[in-house]
């Protein structure tokens, strides 16, 4: 089974799904995934067909996890695109990005979110969204390629519009968010499940066949 291409742009979509389930995979040319408007709107459109489709598990990751080995989940907004915001386009574009991470918490399913590399600003936004989220651990060969999370908007003097100063707190309590937010730390995956903002570690050798296992799982 392969992934087919469902949506290009500079942030792209990959599908792999089948009649009760599906997996999103994002891909870019860097490979840093950047949530740009186009993504966003395309993404929301995604999320809606699925539901309307009757999935029952999306899970949503990197796209070369679909295939094998991936790296990163998402760095984020395009700062292009939100150094570009105005006060009239800012408002549309921050309720698309929270309409894109309420998706994920859709009680009509169950959503996993396979965290790996860089996942920062809205990128971890998005990550934390997931009603599951597993963590890829380092390559256990040459200790590289682990979970980088975390959220540092307000360096650049960006507070999140995606809904991420609700979740976080949700998820990892006032402290742990605060950790995120304000200490701007970065966690990585033995980190972040020591904090419960993953709930499982995987190895990348293994990440593939554990996500397509747990979509073919059922309740």
């Amino acid at each position: 089974m392969k992934p087919g291409h469902w949506y290009e742009g500079r942030t792209s979509i990959d599908l792999l799904c089948d009649a009760d389930w599906a997996w999103i995979g994002l891909r870019s040319g860097d490979g840093l995934n950047r949530l740009q408007v186009d993504l966003l709107q395309a993404l929301d459109r995604l999320f809606i067909e699925l539901r309307w489709r009757g999935i029952q598990r999306v899970a949503l990751s990197g796209a070369a996890w679909q295939a094998g080995r991936g790296h990163h989940f998402s760095a984020g907004a395009d700062l292009h695109d939100v150094g570009a915001l105005d006060p009239l386009s800012a408002d549309p574009f921050s309720r698309r990005g929270q309409r894109v991470m309420n998706h994920l918490l859709w009680s009509g399913w169950r959503s996993l979110t396979l965290i790996s590399g860089a996942a920062m600003g809205g990128g971890c936004d998005l990550a934390l969204h997931g009603q599951e989220r597993w963590a890829v651990g380092p390559d256990p060969a040459t200790g590289k390629g682990g979970l980088r999370l975390a959220h540092p908007a307000a360096k650049h003097g960006i507070l999140t519009g995606f809904g991420g100063t609700v979740r976080l707190p949700e998820v990892l309590g006032d402290e742990g968010a605060d950790r995120l937010f304000r200490a701007f730390e970065t966690w990585d995956a033995d980190t972040a499940l020591a904090a419960g903002a993953v709930h499982r570690i995987v190895p990348p050798a293994e990440a593939r066949e554990a996500v397509l296992q747990w979509l073919g799982a059922g309740d």
